[in-house]
């Protein structure tokens, strides 16, 4: 983890998001910084999905600020002082510094793995088919499936395919990676192989954002585990203390019913 004194990748301030007439975010401050593994907790429907699609424009903030790498996520300030949402392409162009990993995988199923990864690159940025084919494989061979290039989707197991989703994100070579629950839609002998490749990116100093029920996971890798109740951050400490002795009545209660 970098000195608390550099810029944070990720910073909210008073942040708040009403969806269906409900407070899904409450006030929500947190400031993520560069190289830091966070990992989001708490019961169904504290926000930490919505908190986190926030990061990447995938939902607006009501009220509050949310810069990433500086940059007001989603929206920018006119000249006259009010908030406007920000333009597609503007968002378009901070979404390639951000990979995000879904619960589904989100694979393209006409697509082997390879071309999965490197379609991107070329698309997006422009980069050299040859050279981004390149940098596919050896993603691939990073997440352990160098031998799958040419396989589809459909014949790749949960496991591989969230891999392949993986490397997708990291072939755009983001300074910060979001993950929405990546293991719940994975069999339990699969989910070992993903939390795998998660931790080497965390040993590799990749800034992250975690949503993840895995309890396991966060005692080992996470910098700072944040809990989420009711839409509010209501506790943030490093693992070692949050899981030896949790402050608040409502993070005991969550993780007396889960450990």
């Amino acid at each position: 983890m970098t000195s608390p004194n550099s810029a944070p990748i990720v910073s909210a301030k008073n942040v708040t998001r009403a969806l269906g007439g409900r407070q899904v975010l409450d006030d929500v401050s947190l400031d993520v910084q560069p190289g830091e593994v966070v990992v989001l907790v708490g019961p169904s429907g504290a926000g930490k999905t919505t908190f986190l699609r926030t990061m990447n424009g995938l939902e607006t903030i009501d009220t509050g600020e949310l810069t990433v790498a500086g940059q007001p996520m989603g929206y920018r300030i006119a000249p006259n002082g009010r908030r406007v949402p920000a333009t597609k392409s503007a968002l378009r162009q901070q979404r390639q510094e951000i990979g995000f990993v879904f619960q589904h995988f989100n694979l393209f199923p006409h697509m082997t793995a390879l071309e999965n990864i490197w379609h991107a690159p070329v698309r997006v940025r422009g980069v050299d088919k040859r050279e981004a084919v390149a940098q596919a494989q050896a993603l691939l061979e990073r997440v352990g499936l160098g031998e799958k290039s040419d396989a589809r989707p459909s014949k790749l197991s949960g496991g591989q395919q969230q891999r392949v989703a993986i490397a997708r994100a990291l072939a755009m070579k983001p300074r910060l990676m979001l993950f929405d629950e990546p293991t719940s839609a994975l069999d339990p002998e699969m989910i070992g192989e993903v939390l795998d490749v998660m931790r080497e990116l965390a040993a590799d100093h990749m800034t992250m954002v975690v949503v993840t029920h895995e309890m396991g996971f966060a005692r080992e890798v996470a910098d700072r585990v944040v809990v989420m109740d009711a839409g509010a951050i209501i506790e943030v400490a490093p693992p070692s203390r949050l899981f030896a002795a949790p402050e608040h009545p409502r993070t005991q209660a969550f993780l007396s019913k889960i450990l």
